[in-house]
């Protein structure tokens, strides 16, 4: 009870500062939550401050603004990230023929460097000479769900890849 009243003064102290900091990095969507940022980040002061080090005044102004910056930066992350997954992303379920369609055999082979051995066989026998599953299985000697699994796998890792590649975390 006693530390809620100790912090109800430094907030009522602290509010216009937070205010100005609001206005002072031109923050106008989400005010109530910077304005929350704010406050949790006066209490978080309040509990960390170390007399020897300074003035409190000083650490509360650098300690907001801190958390404010942080969590601007968070969210024009947030806002890249999403704007480049919805501008990246397929609007309709990629499927095999898709692939198929982007590959030559010119490029089929620095592809099938990313993927396991099996799965590069069946890219190149989908891609080059146009099997379906079946006469894959049939040609390795392996079930067709065997195949199935590789071809699964395999457009997944593409998937993954050219993500990270448009991304640029690659």
């Amino acid at each position: 009870m006693y530390e809620d009243e100790i912090f109800e003064k430094l907030h009522e102290q602290f509010e216009p500062m937070i205010y100005h900091m609001i206005k002072k990095l031109a923050i106008y969507k989400d005010e109530q939550e910077f304005y929350q940022i704010g406050c949790i980040a006066l209490w978080e002061a309040s509990l960390r401050f170390n007399e020897e080090k300074g003035e409190f005044k000083s650490y509360v102004y650098s300690y907001i603004m801190g958390r404010m910056k942080t969590a601007l930066t968070n969210e024009r992350k947030k806002q890249e990230t999403d704007h480049l997954l919805l501008f990246f992303t397929p609007q309709k379920k990629t499927s095999e023929d898709d692939f198929k369609l982007l590959l030559s055999n010119s490029n089929i082979e620095s592809i099938a460097s990313l993927l396991t051995s099996n799965q590069s066989k069946w890219l190149k026998a989908y891609c080059i000479k146009n099997k379906t599953p079946s006469e894959v299985a049939k040609d390795e000697g392996v079930s067709i769900s065997a195949v199935k699994a590789w071809r699964r796998d395999a457009i997944a890792k593409l998937k993954k890849h050219s993500i990270e590649v448009l991304l640029g975390i690659k």
